[in-house]
């Protein structure tokens, strides 16, 4: 069940970051391709931080086990990024 959380992350980094420079211009389709259903929790946010840069959120969880990711990026590329997770802890 870790493996099918860490690669739909996956596909949905890839995807977002693939498409860095359109991402922040086409928030409503990004946050609505990425949704979860009933047993798999799926979220994008977008949105400013308060330095003025972009931050884009990934979440994804299914039954009990999690991954989120913040990336921080500005007209330069990637500032930062912040992976936590669960999939490890037993």
């Amino acid at each position: 069940m870790d493996d099918k959380v860490f690669y739909r992350y996956l596909e949905i980094k890839q995807d977002l970051i693939n498409n860095l420079r359109d991402v922040f211009n086409r928030q409503h389709y990004y946050t609505h391709k990425y949704r979860g259903n009933a047993v798999t929790d799926i979220s994008v946010v977008v949105e400013t931080t308060p330095q003025k840069n972009k931050l884009i959120q990934i979440f994804v969880r299914h039954n009990g086990k999690w991954i989120k990711d913040k990336i921080v990026f500005n007209s330069k590329g990637i500032v930062s990024t912040e992976i936590k997770s669960n999939l490890h802890n037993d």
